[in-house]
């Protein structure tokens, strides 16, 4: 079952690149969809909200970005927090990039891995299979759904917080799916895997998932990846972003690393969501 809305940006109606041939017609405004999907891996329903550009088509392909909230934010965090489409819409109005479609998902407070089989709650956070709901489902219903470019090069991943760790882990273990990750602010952790029981059961699991481990056993050659944070944010923040960094330049992947103004919250983030665009679909 598909439940669906529309949100509309008023005053978006100038022609892209990709739909000149309609510029003699009224384009339709840059608008966000709110739906509900139902996840197979999950085995419950799950709800997103998705960004079409002014002048969306299904005559073009259009790149795909994937936005993941942090922990105790859901598919409304982008927008309500960053004002995230008011700003894509402005930056494609500007050309400074290109028309794209934008999804932001519920994932719940699960960091995006594949802790356990069955869906479950404890403590305030969520496990089940979330990296196959976010790599398998949520990938197969935005394309069989919208206009996409339907493979690596025009997909791309990124979060906030939780959700960075979430884009940083499954665009490293699914290099054939995207070919850009963000962590912004990243939420990862230099402590013991004793410590993380919540996020990691094991050793072997944290080795599977950790990006700071991972970028010690992976390619990532073709990768282009987004590093970021606050200069007043937390410590485990910014020692173990420094660190994937230095793995990163280390093994010659192409990697940006900024750093600015601002704390773990959203007004560093919304201050630097136009950079963010920027970096993911900037001409």
């Amino acid at each position: 079952m598909i439940l669906c809305s529309v949100l509309t940006n008023s005053g978006c109606t100038a022609a892209t690149s990709e739909n000149k041939a309609l510029s003699s017609k009224a384009l339709p405004a840059a608008r966000v969809e709110k739906m509900t999907m139902n996840s197979e891996s999950l085995h419950k329903d799950m709800k997103l909200q998705v960004y079409l550009p002014a002048g969306y088509t299904e005559t073009v392909d259009y790149p795909v970005l994937y936005l993941l909230h942090g922990r105790g934010g859901n598919e409304k965090t982008w927008n309500k927090d960053m004002s995230l489409s008011d700003k894509a819409t402005q930056l494609i109005k500007l050309q400074k990039i290109k028309p794209l479609i934008i999804v932001m998902p519920q994932y719940d407070n699960s960091y995006g891995t594949n802790y356990a089989d069955q869906t479950y709650s404890k403590d305030g956070r969520q496990y089940g299979r979330y990296e196959d709901y976010l790599t398998k489902d949520l990938i197969g219903y935005v394309d069989s759904h919208y206009s996409t470019i339907a493979d690596r090069e025009g997909r791309y991943i990124g979060g906030l917080s939780m959700g960075g760790f979430a884009a940083l882990f499954l665009a490293f273990t699914h290099p054939d799916l995207f070919s850009k990750s963000g962590g912004h602010s990243p939420a990862m952790f230099m402590d013991s895997t004793e410590k993380l029981g919540w996020l990691f059961k094991d050793e072997e699991m944290r080795k599977q998932t950790d990006p700071l481990y991972l970028v010690d056993q992976l390619e990532l050659k073709n990768l282009k990846v987004y590093l970021d944070y606050g200069n007043k944010d937390m410590m485990h923040v910014i020692n173990s972003t420094d660190q994937l960094y230095a793995k990163l330049k280390a093994k010659g992947i192409d990697v940006q690393f900024h750093t600015s103004s601002g704390g773990h919250d959203r007004n560093y983030w919304k201050a630097n969501t136009d950079q963010y665009l920027m970096f993911y679909a900037g001409f």
